[in-house]
């Protein structure tokens, strides 16, 4: 809805009368929340729509016990939702710590506005579908095949201090990156840049078409009859290199449908510099007809490492493989000041050679075309509890997540994964570093690496360097004895 802002802050001008002040309408109102615990037990305080969402989710004694803990879950659950509902992008950007810094004000401010006050008989339709965990599916009990028994550096500081942007588009990305304590949660920060850039959209496409393959795409690719999926960018189809004859996927998205031509542009170019062996690498990029842009990446014939880790079961040694081709990954993102934010076993596809890329992040988000929006800013189950308490929130939430990822690997899936979102969050911060079902069973050395993993105190969980030279990984056996498991797993799930 435009606005007129001259308009909006005109006063009306009253006549003095027997010099009797006029009282106007209070403005600049904090909603700030103040929870307190009352003779019963109970939080008071909440939004009455918060405490509604508690239900049966959070017991009476865990309120007792923990209500900073309610609040804080509650707060960073609820402006998710927000969130999740405002902004569905065609593609993940790449997150780095100060947007991390941003995010934390912005849900700060959220507690503070009219959003977070609403008093409803009941939920909203959204709201009431994420209670009942519609983008968290409970995955199936782990098939057992018998064959197969058995500290802190500086982080860097943002994207821009990196010669990964052209000079004459620093001041742009500088600008998206800047923090500003003054932010309207109504102004995304990229209609902030585009309106101070001065920039249009014809611009940006301009720029876009600079930087992408002037060719015809069908010179360099071999469409297969495979749809890899679809979503709201358009459609993602699998097809083959001319070249060399590689697998890639070919997201084609419909720039009609994109808004934020300038994010994109940013993307691309550093997207572009972005290449490792251990990441799902953005290939190529075409511009075609004017109004769609092809966005070439890797595709592996393995699947996802959920599939091996729900299907079989997994040895020490294949664990340590894992993980050591996952912090190659990880640690390549955080030498770039990139935090990947959602490391998982479904952000990490396998080659049927057992090669290990980690996925999910810049364009290479929904590779294989499930673009399913997480309402979670990352997915709550394999959330860090710093992400909730925004205290030291920084890249070592994917070094909790990686810990996370290693009970997938041990026990098929993650801690709380049968809660529902909200319960989850709550256990992950209340709780801290999760019970391991069969820790006693472990190897010390394997044990030593979850320790580092799994701490609670930032300052005391390891970095990627860190891990990267940890014993354990000394273990790790060959790549290629993922490829049994992989086929295994195919075999059982009928993806053969």
């Amino acid at each position: 809805m435009s606005m007129n802002f001259s308009s909006f802050f005109k006063r009306k001008l009253h006549k003095e009368e027997n010099n009797i002040a006029v009282i106007g309408t209070p403005t600049n109102v904090n909603h700030d929340i103040h929870v307190t615990v009352d003779e019963k037990g109970l939080l008071t305080g909440l939004p009455s729509a918060w405490m509604r969402q508690i239900g049966t989710q959070i017991t009476k004694d865990e309120q007792r016990e923990n209500p900073l803990v309610v609040k804080q879950v509650l707060k960073y659950y609820n402006f998710s939702i927000k969130k999740g509902n405002e902004d569905r992008p065609e593609f993940k950007h790449i997150i780095t710590e100060r947007d991390i810094v941003e995010e934390s004000k912005q849900i700060d401010l959220y507690t503070q506005s009219k959003d977070a006050h609403k008093s409803k008989d009941s939920l909203s339709d959204s709201e009431q579908k994420e209670d009942k965990r519609s983008s968290y599916p409970v995955r199936p009990p782990r098939k057992i095949d018998g064959s197969n028994l058995i500290q802190t550096k500086t982080l860097a500081q943002n994207i821009v201090d990196l010669t990964l942007v052209d000079d004459t588009k620093k001041e742009e990305v500088e600008i998206r990156h800047k923090s500003d304590s003054t932010v309207d949660l109504n102004e995304d920060g990229d209609d902030m840049l585009r309106r101070r850039s001065g920039m249009t959209d014809e611009d940006y496409m301009i720029e876009i078409r600079k930087i992408c393959n002037p060719g015809d795409p069908d010179d360099f690719y071999e469409r297969s009859h495979k749809d890899l999926g679809s979503g709201a960018s358009g459609l993602v189809f699998a097809a083959t290199c001319i070249k060399n004859g590689e697998l890639v996927a070919i997201k084609d998205i419909d720039m009609t449908k994109q808004h934020k031509k300038d994010l994109l542009l940013s993307e691309i170019k550093i997207m572009k510099n972005f290449k490792h062996k251990n990441l799902v690498n953005f290939l190529d990029a075409f511009v075609v007809n004017d109004d769609h842009l092809y966005v070439v990446m890797e595709l592996l014939d393995g699947g996802p490492l959920t599939d091996v880790v729900t299907e079989t079961v997994m040895k020490e040694g294949q664990i340590a493989a894992v993980c050591y081709e996952v912090l190659q990954a990880i640690n390549y993102l955080h030498e770039r000041g990139t935090i990947h934010r959602d490391v998982k076993s479904d952000n990490v596809l396998l080659g049927m050679n057992g090669t290990v890329k980690v996925t999910d992040f810049g364009f290479c988000a929904n590779v294989i075309g499930n673009e399913q929006r997480e309402t979670m800013v990352g997915t709550p189950y394999w959330m860090a509890p710093e992400v909730v308490t925004r205290q030291k929130y920084g890249k070592k939430v994917d070094i909790w997540s990686l810990g996370i990822m290693i009970v997938e690997m041990l026990d098929g899936e993650p801690p709380y994964l049968r809660e529902p979102p909200l319960r989850a969050l709550y256990l992950i911060t209340a709780n801290g570093r999760p019970n391991i079902v069969r820790w006693n069973t472990l190897s010390e050395k394997l044990q030593s690496f979850i320790d580092l993993t799994l701490q609670v105190d930032v300052d005391r969980r390891g970095t990627a360097r860190d891990l990267l030279q940890h014993e354990f990984l000394l273990e790790r056996m060959e790549l290629k004895t993922l490829t049994p498991l992989i086929r295994a797993a195919k075999k059982m799930l009928h993806k053969t």
